[in-house]
């Protein structure tokens, strides 16, 4: 079994963001693109797994860690800019770009601004838009309005001072696991104890997407390799919507069906379990 590799962490000054990103591995640059309230310790173990192929570089969406907010309002557009930006930094002509949950939707934004430097596009339980959802047509239209009147500076700010009261936190928890119908796995006490008003901005528009996300669908195929690998069981997505999708785009697709009963795992999956599980899908499909 490899050990695995060092990570090291930076910041690195671009036009739209300071960001800081987290890299392991040498080879060919990945650009792995995160969740939604993701940081660099939630994907430690991810980088590690992949810098045995590739140069990885993980970063913090702006707004998010210690990734400086956009000058305006958080986009996937925006994020794709933010690649193309960190991509010429670090000096490489051409890339492979991956993704996971609502980093799909940034990856097929980078992707359709990108592909002609792009080798292969990497989709880990990707949500790619509103028709992927579990959600019913009524409780879609619930959410979206309740996350409009959410997205105020004021209520950013009384979000976060409820998020940070002890007493407080175990109800905004149990409101937004039953609005949302967000999976219990994910660890929302964790991360809201800490979320700051900047990143609760970012949420509202990421929440946006998601709801009303749908890609144009281009008249020829891409012909990019894509991996893809989701749960048959995932219980915010779903998997022949989130399939049908990709094959409307590209002609090439590596795809893996998992069994796993959640979206996001209890806890991050080790260096080890990764080696173990998906070593030789992903070699296979790297070579």
């Amino acid at each position: 079994m490899s050990k695995p590799l060092p990570c090291t962490e930076r910041l690195i000054d671009l036009p739209l963001s300071k960001l800081h990103v987290m890299e392991a591995g040498a080879g060919p640059l990945l650009i792995m693109l995160p969740a939604t309230i993701s940081e660099v310790d939630d994907y430690v173990s991810l980088v590690r797994f992949m810098g045995q192929w590739f140069h990885v570089v993980f970063f913090e969406l702006p707004g998010h860690g210690l990734s400086t907010p956009f000058p305006e309002k958080f986009s996937s557009f925006k994020v794709a800019e933010l690649v193309e930006q960190l991509v010429d930094a670090l000096g490489y002509d051409r890339f492979n770009l991956m993704g996971f949950s609502f980093g799909g939707i940034l990856a097929m934004r980078a992707f359709f601004r990108l592909f002609q430097r792009i080798d292969r596009l990497i989709l880990n339980a990707p949500c790619l838009g509103h028709r992927s959802l579990t959600l019913a047509p009524r409780r879609k239209k619930l959410v979206l309005r309740i996350n409009h009147f959410l997205d105020r500076p004021t209520l950013h700010r009384l979000f976060c001072s409820l998020a940070h009261n002890r007493a407080t936190l175990p109800v905004l928890v149990k409101f937004l696991g039953t609005v949302g119908r967000l999976e219990r796995t994910l660890p929302l006490k964790e991360k809201l104890s800490r979320v700051r008003p900047t990143t609760l901005a970012v949420l509202n528009a990421q929440v946006e997407e998601i709801l009303t996300t749908e890609f144009e669908v281009k008249p020829l195929k891409f012909d990019t390799r894509c991996y893809f690998n989701m749960s048959v069981h995932d219980p915010l997505l779903q998997f022949e919507v989130t399939y049908a999708i990709l094959q409307a785009h590209f002609s090439n697709i590596t795809t893996q069906r998992l069994t796993y009963p959640f979206h996001q795992p209890p806890q991050p999956f080790t260096f080890d379990e990764l080696n173990r599980d998906f070593w030789e899908t992903v070699d296979g499909f790297i070579r």
